[in-house]
């Protein structure tokens, strides 16, 4: 059976203790209480990570710094802590692009339904990814085209797992260099095109689930199908 990986961004480490003694179980747990770090971290293991649970408290510079960071870099879920459900605040966390916002106090019972009523939704009940005629498995790393198996690199599977989570979303060169080398990278920004070039030979017929956003970097599209 499948793990799935939560991230926690929490400022108390007690909170930290407790919410991964009962969640390890079940799922891989990343956490950090340094709110600065976390954007690192969670650059170095974006195409890993299934759903974000972020204490508001956490950044020093204002409350939602890093949920804003997340959303400019892709659509992973997440549930923001709430230190006192103020609606003004819940407004601003669901403008900004949470899924969820809870009372810090929830107990974890139920905190654990609202995690896999989420996980469930948005990624279903195996740990693969469908579009079109691509089948990407995330525990295997396996690609099929069309039903056949395609043997792809890390680096490659890695970037199409990045396009299909995060589809209809521009990927800067800067966005798809942090996803798939990491945040340290020092290297031309050109390894970008060079490995786009690389996955849509491999990809065959959904080569063109790839578009280029000219001047901005890339997206991943379904092609509209042309009326009969």
């Amino acid at each position: 059976m499948r793990r799935n990986t939560i991230f926690l961004v929490e400022k108390s480490v007690d909170y930290i203790k407790e919410f991964c003694g009962f969640f390890d179980k079940d799922y891989d747990i990343l956490f950090s209480s340094d709110g600065e770090k976390a954007m690192e971290l969670f650059a170095e293991n974006n195409t890993d990570i299934h759903l974000v649970l972020l204490d508001d408290r956490v950044c020093e510079k204002k409350r939602f710094d890093i949920l804003e960071e997340i959303r400019a870099f892709c659509d992973v879920p997440v549930i923001v802590l709430m230190e006192k459900e103020e609606p003004e605040l819940q407004i601003m966390a669901y403008r900004m692009g949470a899924d969820e916002c809870v009372s810090g106090d929830i107990t974890l019972p139920l905190l654990k339904m609202k995690l896999e009523a989420i996980i469930k939704r948005v990624y279903g009940t195996d740990n693969s990814i469908q579009e079109g005629i691509l089948e990407l498995d995330l525990d295997k790393r396996t690609l099929k085209v069309d039903d056949e198996y395609v043997d792809i690199t890390i680096k490659e599977f890695e970037l199409l797992a990045f396009f299909m989570r995060n589809k209809h979303t521009i990927q800067s060169r800067d966005q798809i260099i942090t996803a798939v080398w990491g945040i340290n990278y020092e290297g031309s920004d050109r390894v970008v095109d060079s490995l786009v070039k690389k996955l849509r030979l491999k990809l065959k017929g959904a080569s063109d689930y790839i578009h280029t956003a000219y001047g901005m970097g890339y997206y991943f599209e379904l092609p509209v199908k042309e009326p009969a």
